[in-house]
């Protein structure tokens, strides 16, 4: 007996399938297609020439890549110094209440507890070590246990970095900033919620130190102590560095 692909030449259906393929490529929405070049994000990143660029799968992942971008100036083009693996917030991301980025994707707003990673862009403050560090390119502050960033929303410090024998207003709720598991013996502040700092959008916002490559934060980007160091050795303040924090559209779910 004859079968259906011995009557019909299979040739026309190839090439009809690539044809709609193709079809379908170029079709698709330019915001699918530009949204994770870092090219498209340029009107948000002039005066700065350097890059912190974190993708993750989608909104509740909790493991991503950093792209380390640099330029010369606004009318070079970024290279790609470095690519690593992170983590973020055990939640995932969340989208940072203030931020410009015209981020398309259904996720919820970043809040303080709620275990997310805020997604958007943020410029970066110092960098911060249980260490002496020099011949770094940015300003730095060594810390340890009087050190304490603010958490509570009740507190006029909120989302603040104090030193506790200097304190002059209450405050219940606070992280350590020289930790016993040494998560924050290398790290940065990320200027998220900082202009102005909104009681309640998140806080103690930081680059740090992973437990693992498979645990999240309480809302922080981490990586291995190899990549940290290579990091902070990296970021130089003349060139304005951001942290440009997004969901990857174009991966695969």
């Amino acid at each position: 007996m004859a079968t259906f692909s011995s009557l019909v030449p299979l040739t026309p259906f190839i090439i009809m399938a690539k044809y709609l393929a193709l079809l379908t490529l170029f079709y698709l929405p330019l915001s699918s297609v530009h949204a994770q070049s870092l090219d498209a994000f340029n009107q948000y990143l002039t005066g700065s020439s350097q890059v912190l660029y974190v993708k993750t799968a989608n909104a509740d992942a909790v493991q991503g890549t950093m792209y380390l971008y640099e330029r010369k100036n606004n009318r070079r083009h970024w290279k790609l110094a470095d690519s690593f693996a992170v983590v973020v917030g055990k939640a995932g991301l969340a989208k940072a209440p203030q931020t410009s980025l015209p981020l398309n994707y259904n996720i919820p707003i970043k809040k303080e507890g709620d275990g997310k990673s805020p997604a958007g862009i943020f410029q970066l403050g110092d960098v911060f070590s249980y260490h002496p560090l020099s011949n770094l390119h940015m300003p730095f502050i060594q810390v340890d246990t009087n050190f304490y960033c603010v958490d509570d929303v009740a507190s006029t410090y909120y989302n603040t970095l104090i030193v506790k024998d200097t304190a002059t207003a209450p405050f219940n709720s606070f992280e350590y900033m020289k930790r016993a598991d040494d998560l924050y013996e290398y790290g940065v502040w990320v200027l998220y919620n900082s202009t102005p700092v909104v009681a309640g959008n998140g806080s103690c916002i930081f680059i740090h130190i992973w437990r693992n490559e498979h645990s999240g934060t309480a809302g922080c980007t981490a990586m291995s102590k190899e990549h940290i160091l290579q990091l902070i050795r990296w970021l130089n303040k003349k060139k304005n560095p951001v942290l440009l924090q997004v969901v990857d559209n174009n991966a695969k779910e």
